[in-house]
């Protein structure tokens, strides 16, 4: 097994680094007192009700964090998984026994799974919330499925959205729009496509599991939202 180190740290750093730590380091720099009368909405999310099932096209294509999130998901996965000319920062020796091949493939697979439940799962306040992490999904999508399907899949995926009624659905679809596309149009392996699928499936799955739903990222805030 060939491991190269400080890629391998790279990929973990930016799968499993949790997305509400952003907000918490955006709060950090910008320590300042707000008065009530200053204390208003700035993005135009935060006036929805948290766990509000429906995903919205507009509000979720303003939130600068989603952006992130896609970047993160995909340079983590392309490091993980390599790419164009990109090694792996886990492969098996040319030649390797199979049990070498699928301790790599488990390996892989392994870290992207407790990527993506770090960006799914919350514990507040002795409470488990499930969250769509909608963008770092497509992120991933893109290193495991190739651009090409991952493309497909997104834009078809938000094209249907406002027939959508909630997130389950809306993950439910997407993930099977990625194997879909996938199959047809990346020359990545079976392995690669059934993962993409079930990653994008299992925030679904542990919300149905725990009779929660999702709650999609919002925070309270006025009913008179000023853009950012």
């Amino acid at each position: 097994m060939i491991v190269d180190l400080p890629l391998l740290l790279l990929g973990i750093a930016l799968l499993w680094f949790p997305r509400h730590w952003m907000r918490r380091g955006v709060a950090l720099l910008k320590r300042r007192k707000r008065s009530a009368s200053s204390d208003r909405i700035t993005e135009p999310w935060k006036d929805r009700e948290p766990g509000d099932p429906k995903v919205n096209l507009r509000v979720e294509f303003a939130k600068f964090r989603n952006y992130l999130d896609l970047l993160r998901g995909l340079a983590g996965s392309v490091v993980i998984w390599g790419g164009r000319e990109i090694a792996p920062a886990i492969a098996a020796e040319l030649g390797a026994p199979k049990s070498v091949i699928y301790q790599v493939l488990g390996l892989r697979c392994a870290i992207l799974l407790i990527g993506l439940l770090i960006q799914a799962v919350r514990i507040e306040k002795q409470r488990v919330s499930f969250y769509p992490p909608i963008f770092f999904l497509s992120g991933l999508s893109i290193g495991l499925c190739g651009y090409k399907a991952a493309a497909f899949a997104f834009v078809l995926i938000w094209s249907i959205n406002a027939a959508v009624s909630n997130a389950q659905a809306f993950l439910t679809l997407y993930a099977v729009l990625q194997v879909a596309f996938a199959y047809f149009l990346s020359k990545n392996g079976i392995v690669q496509m059934g993962l993409a699928g079930l990653l994008t499936f299992l925030p679904v799955l542990l919300s149905l599991m725990a009779s929660r739903p999702l709650m999609i990222f919002t925070r309270r805030g006025s009913r008179s939202p000023k853009p950012a």
